[in-house]
């Protein structure tokens, strides 16, 4: 008989597998739609320049256009960069990370962060993870479902981390549709990789609050004891 924590594990790492299989072909069409297609127009754009004995005429106005055409597509590629894995994370830590990603201005949502007065601690691994839910929630959850602004709360507690992520939207109806929504991104699976946990909650007067826990530093707990 097969040992089922074993089942589970494989379960778990088809998912991941597939996960990553949807990341790269979001990824591979951002790449095409927003940097080969420029790429394109620009080279054509350029052929057409040398070719045409016109072209003199209209130098300083191509080259204003070509200028254009390039700080978009060098602006582009950050962000894809960024969505792949933001260097300020791995510089800064993780409440960095946040705080750029809250100014940025994620994909038309509004967000406010609150932070607690003292240092949030998380391994590596967790913080890269854990920045990458919250962003998927904001940008591929909030955003779908027409949610405009989230408050991102951060606090540390009994040797845990806690990401809250709240919106004003007062309607119950949307709970099953996040939950579906956090299913299909894997969330839970991924948190499970982490030894961590996601709550959702609709309250009737304060809205949708989605909470997600993981374990703290074993270095920053030791020190806190």
């Amino acid at each position: 008989m097969v040992d089922s924590s074993l089942i589970q594990s494989r379960a778990l790492l088809a998912r991941q597998q597939l996960l990553q299989q949807q990341q790269h072909k979001r990824l591979a069409r951002r790449i095409h739609d927003d940097i080969s297609q420029k790429m394109t127009l620009l080279s054509l754009q350029l052929s057409l320049a040398l070719s045409d004995s016109k072209s003199q005429a209209n130098w300083t106005q191509n080259c204003t256009q070509w200028s254009a055409l390039v700080l978009d597509l060098g602006q582009n590629l950050r962000n894809i960069l960024n969505e792949l894995q933001p260097r300020i994370l791995d510089e800064f830590g993780f409440v960095a990370a946040l705080q750029w990603y809250v100014h940025s201005g994620p994909k038309g949502i509004h967000c406010k962060l609150l932070l607690p007065e003292a240092p949030v601690s998380l391994p590596p691994i967790a913080a890269n993870e854990l920045f990458a839910i919250c962003r998927d929630i904001v940008g591929e959850v909030f955003g779908p479902h027409g949610i405009t602004e989230a408050i991102l709360a951060v606090e540390q507690a009994d040797d845990l981390v806690h990401l809250h992520l709240r919106t004003s939207q007062q309607n119950p109806a949307l709970t099953p549709l996040i939950s579906q929504a956090l299913d299909a991104l894997s969330i839970h699976e991924r948190l499970f990789c982490l030894d961590g946990s996601l709550q959702t909650h609709q309250d009737p007067a304060q809205g949708l609050a989605i909470s997600i826990s993981v374990p703290a530093s074993r270095q920053a707990a030791s020190q806190a004891a």
